[in-house]
């Protein structure tokens, strides 16, 4: 394009247009948007902080400077630290859950099925993001409020949990009192070999127990 002389002490232009176009307006974030982001940094920077400092540790000072942000935040956002706690369990179960890819999950074979939800229910068990709920429900231990806050909401979870187990293995032959039986089950040896292996089992006790597991419950859906 041809550069039209400019005007004295003027810019020049061009022929098609007097100047360059301005970039377009970015979308001004919504309150709630701002809200949501900054709870979300508050929840991420609490688990962190959980995992790589334990809950004795913590303190709201702390959380927020993680976050970038100002204790204000907190106490805008969270009425109680407690409240901020019952919320990070909320976020963890949501990572954990997303752990399984019930979709993949539910073109597999029975069998391969079963051995596909314990590898990744074990996978979520010695995480680091369960680790950071261990120390919530150890705080809670001495806290009756904060267990309560905490079963409260877990109880919440794990009545869609149980939901999507009846659905996933309504293949197998059990009713669903059956099935949400075995999903508990499993859950109390993955957590207790979780356990057992920070504390003192060796890795390589590990595996035979998952394979012992994974038997169990084949034998139990018929499988085999």
């Amino acid at each position: 394009m041809a550069v039209i002389a400019k005007p004295k002490g003027g810019a020049p232009s061009t022929e098609k247009g007097s100047g360059p176009r301005s970039a377009p307006a970015r979308r001004r974030r919504t309150q709630e948007e701002r809200r949501t982001e900054t709870r979300t940094k508050l929840i991420a920077a609490t688990i962190d902080i959980l995992q790589e400092r334990g809950a004795a540790n913590m303190t709201t000072a702390e959380v927020a400077k993680r976050a970038g942000l100002t204790r204000g935040a907190i106490q805008y956002h969270f009425a109680t630290p407690k409240e901020l706690l019952k919320e990070t369990v909320v976020e963890i179960a949501a990572r954990m859950g997303g752990m399984l890819d019930v979709e993949a999950a539910r073109k597999l074979d029975l069998e391969s099925r079963i051995d596909h939800v314990i590898d990744t229910y074990w996978q979520g068990y010695i995480s680091p993001t369960y680790m950071a709920f261990t120390e919530i429900a150890v705080q809670g231990r001495l806290d009756p409020e904060l267990r309560a806050a905490v079963r409260e909401t877990l109880d919440e979870i794990e009545r869609g949990r149980a939901d999507l187990w009846a659905d996933l293995f309504a293949d197998s032959g059990l009713n669903r009192d059956e099935i949400i039986g075995w999903r508990t089950a499993l859950q109390v040896m993955t957590r207790g070999l979780a356990l057992s292996k920070m504390i003192s089992l060796p890795d390589a006790a590990v595996n035979p127990q998952i394979e012992r597991f994974k038997d169990m419950f084949k034998h139990q859906m018929g499988v085999g």
